[in-house]
């Protein structure tokens, strides 16, 4: 992984890319930036319509103001072994509070409507920054699979259904004297 990043900095430098990040900016930015933590679940809304729930947790230094993107992959698979993908980018909202903790969590919600019993087989989860219109990857976590054309290839339906991308941020309170949560709907760029 930290490989592809060093590649990617090296060619950036060898080819003169003329970005808004030095190759220094980016080595620093991907030593501050990591994802901690996927979490999968099936939830029941209040109609009790299920939910397929992917849940990502990222962190990066509470000074940077870079705007981080997100872009997930997911493979569902239904009890006819029947595939489907679910492809999704999103961009870590602007303004933040200016006690942001550098903590962010997103949640991919695929609700599955008729498909009877459909569940999270695979994904592959990338974190990083739009450089003068190049995502730079900075941090990328994978579950059974080992790359994102190795999922693509295996998987090659779309989801019929529409899914819901949200982001919150930590921001330290000082009135509170605790952590907040802001939660914000995100516009899917894909």
């Amino acid at each position: 992984m930290k490989y592809y990043i060093l590649l990617s900095v090296f060619f950036t430098g060898v080819f003169g890319f003329a970005g808004e990040y030095s190759e220094k900016d980016l080595k620093r930015l991907s030593r501050s930036v990591e994802i901690a933590g996927v979490r999968t679940d099936t939830v029941k809304n209040d109609d009790r319509e299920k939910s397929e729930l992917i849940e990502v947790n990222t962190f990066q230094d509470q000074d940077e103001k870079a705007g981080f993107q997100i872009r997930m992959v997911v493979e569902l698979t239904d009890k006819q072994k029947k595939t489907y993908l679910v492809e999704v980018a999103g961009n870590q909202k602007e303004g933040r509070d200016s006690e942001y903790t550098g903590e962010d969590y997103w949640e991919l919600r695929i609700p599955y409507g008729d498909l009877e019993s459909v569940k999270i087989s695979g994904y592959a989860i990338q974190y990083g920054i739009m450089d003068d219109g190049t995502f730079v990857l900075l941090a990328e976590e994978f579950d059974d699979v080992d790359s994102i054309e190795e999922l693509k290839a295996r998987t090659s339906f779309p989801f019929p259904g529409r899914v819901r991308l949200s982001y919150s941020y930590m921001y330290d309170d000082a009135r509170e004297g605790e952590e907040q949560t802001v939660y914000e709907a995100v516009k899917l760029i894909k």
